[in-house]
């Protein structure tokens, strides 16, 4: 077989040229670095201030599911549901991962970040009714039903940030158990 002078050419490049040093290789990691930043994550609910990282954590991996959903788990490229469609085991129970991925979406969208949020901020407007204008200690020994009032709505609030932390570790144990088939 002769090869022609361009291909004698090509094959000579490729051996001197290393592949990340090639034209279009540069080209494409300056577009992942300016326009497309895929190992960029930066979480929707979140600001641009300082978070400890037990928050940014779950932020994260729910950014990262969201981007899934939303931009990669069509139909056309996987098939999700029937006889090739994948399934896990959840709680003994048998479901299509593609289900338990938007059940993951959407307590993370409408439940987590929305209800939750409101539920506290309507008891911090309940304890706010009771705190005195500049100190707590003038409402713990001016009026006693006051202080009552405060300890149980601060209580209540307890509660509401227990149960939420629980579901939402819960929630990140069920993402990790189907992060193998994030893929398209």
């Amino acid at each position: 077989m002769k090869n022609t002078f361009l291909e004698k050419l090509q094959y000579w490049y490729w051996s001197v040229v290393p592949y990340h040093w090639r034209p279009s290789n540069l080209w494409y990691k300056l577009k992942c670095k300016l326009w497309h930043k895929y190992t960029t994550i930066k979480p929707r609910y979140l600001d641009s201030t300082w978070h400890d990282r037990d928050m940014v954590l779950p932020h994260c991996i729910f950014e990262i599911l969201s981007q899934f959903i939303e931009k990669e788990c069509t139909p056309e490229i996987v098939e999700w549901y029937g006889e090739e469609g994948h399934k896990i085991v959840v709680n003994g129970t048998e479901k299509y991962v593609r289900d338990e991925m938007q059940e993951l979406y959407d307590w993370w969208h409408q439940k987590y970040n929305k209800l939750y949020i409101e539920e506290e901020e309507k008891i911090w407007q309940k304890l706010e009714t009771y705190l005195p204008e500049h100190t707590i200690f003038k409402l713990c020994y001016k009026n006693s039903w006051s202080k009552k009032q405060y300890k149980k709505y601060h209580k209540l609030l307890d509660i509401l940030e227990a149960t939420a932390q629980q579901e939402l570790k819960e929630n990140m144990h069920r993402l990790i158990n189907i992060m193998d088939y994030m893929w398209t």
